[in-house]
């Protein structure tokens, strides 16, 4: 499954480089990557129940705010 999520609150490098990280210690997260100047979040993941909710909540823990 591939998809796209707004992340509002990342301004730098060190802030594309938490917010990937944070999906990725997800283990059916199978690639994120981060464009700041859209502020989005794109991902490659397996297809299970509830997994967008678990990637948007694991972002919200690490202090950035998924739409």
């Amino acid at each position: 499954m591939n998809t796209k999520i707004t992340v509002k609150g990342m301004t730098c490098n060190h802030c594309k480089m938490n917010v990937e990280k944070a999906a990725l210690r997800l283990d059916f997260v199978k690639k994120a990557v981060v464009n700041l100047k859209k502020s989005e979040l794109a991902l490659v993941m397996d297809e299970i129940d509830g997994a967008l909710d678990r990637v948007k909540e694991a972002v919200k823990e690490a202090g950035y705010a998924p739409v």
